[in-house]
């Protein structure tokens, strides 16, 4: 009969968007000092998804402690604008778009140096062919 497993504290994790997954920055035991360091780093990057979750442990998982059970307390989203009491810099305006000088051509042609790589390639063939016969001729 295996022994039941002792139980697990309830964790709170700290993750930011990553692709089209979250990466987990920071873990900790106490939910105000995990939501202390959430509005920290809200603050640091004010344009990146962030979500502050809470871990429970799942007992009946075959994973022995590897697999939690996860509520989401809160999520800061950039796009729905600044979160009351936090400071966001103010966005810088953008630089007016340059029109398009139609003038130019699509492509410029570019000589290729042919001469140095033809160069280039007689050098490493010589070498290679006194090498070869400097290391074979001894037999």
């Amino acid at each position: 009969m295996p022994t039941p497993r002792p139980p697990q504290p309830t964790r709170f994790a700290i993750q930011k968007a990553r692709g089209k997954g979250w990466k987990t920055l920071e873990v900790g035991e106490e939910l105000a000092h995990t939501k202390a360091r959430f509005d920290q780093m809200v603050g640091i990057n004010p344009r990146a998804y962030f979500r502050l979750i809470q871990l429970d442990y799942n007992a009946d998982s075959a994973y022995e402690g590897m697999e939690f059970n996860w509520t989401l307390i809160e999520l800061y989203d950039p796009t729905k604008g600044p979160a009351k009491g936090r400071r966001v810099r103010p966005a810088a305006k953008p630089a007016p778009a340059a029109k398009p000088d139609r003038k130019r051509k699509a492509a410029e042609p570019v000589a290729l140096p042919l001469r140095v790589y033809l160069a280039v390639i007689l050098i490493g063939t010589f070498a290679g062919a006194l090498a070869y016969l400097h290391f074979a001729g001894g037999r």
